[in-house]
């Protein structure tokens, strides 16, 4: 079975259940604002130990199987260049261990205008999916603990999850980009 997952413009309304999206905004600034007009806003990012790594993803088609989520950090990608992007999300029962139903899977565009913030447990796809054939390429802040974390891959992980709705739910999920 194949899940088709719309892809969605990337709006603060529509994006606020998974997280923030990092960029200029058209409010008045709550955090801070400079008699030169400078204007600044905080991103709301939690984590352990900060680390930032340079994240190049090629293009592998519209279609995904695997979501992941971390329990103990704020995931960010600010884009550096390159091709269109979609991310999947989704977001589960806060007090549940299971990952959201094939339904519950959203997809949005990353045009390369802002970045995104995840919020902590939100499930997302492992990658930024290209919509055409060109790489892109991500800053990620995230934080030691979880990237040692996905280092151990598989029993060993304590602060990540990761699913395989192939086998879990017995669906993949397919790209469509045109917009919903």
């Amino acid at each position: 079975m194949q899940t088709t997952l719309k892809v969605e413009p990337l709006t603060p309304a529509a994006f606020a259940p998974y997280g923030e999206i990092i960029g200029a905004r058209d409010d008045i600034p709550a955090d801070f604002q400079s008699d030169s007009g400078k204007q600044e806003w905080l991103v709301d990012f939690h984590s352990g130990t900060p680390l930032i790594t340079v994240v190049k993803t090629p293009y592998q088609g519209a279609d995904f199987s695997r979501l992941e989520s971390h329990s103990q950090v704020t995931q960010a990608f600010l884009p550096l260049g390159g091709a269109p992007a979609v991310i999947a999300v989704g977001r589960a029962d806060a007090e549940s261990p299971e990952p959201p139903q094939p339904g519950q899977v959203r997809a949005f565009l990353l045009d390369g205008s802002c970045g995104i913030r995840l919020g902590k447990g939100i499930w997302h796809s492992m990658d930024r999916m290209p919509l055409r054939e060109a790489d892109t390429f991500w800053a990620m802040i995230s934080d030691h603990e979880t990237q040692n974390d996905l280092y151990q891959r598989g029993e060993a992980m304590t602060l990540t999850r990761i699913v395989d709705y192939s086998t879990a739910f017995g669906t993949t999920f397919h790209i469509s980009p045109d917009p919903a």
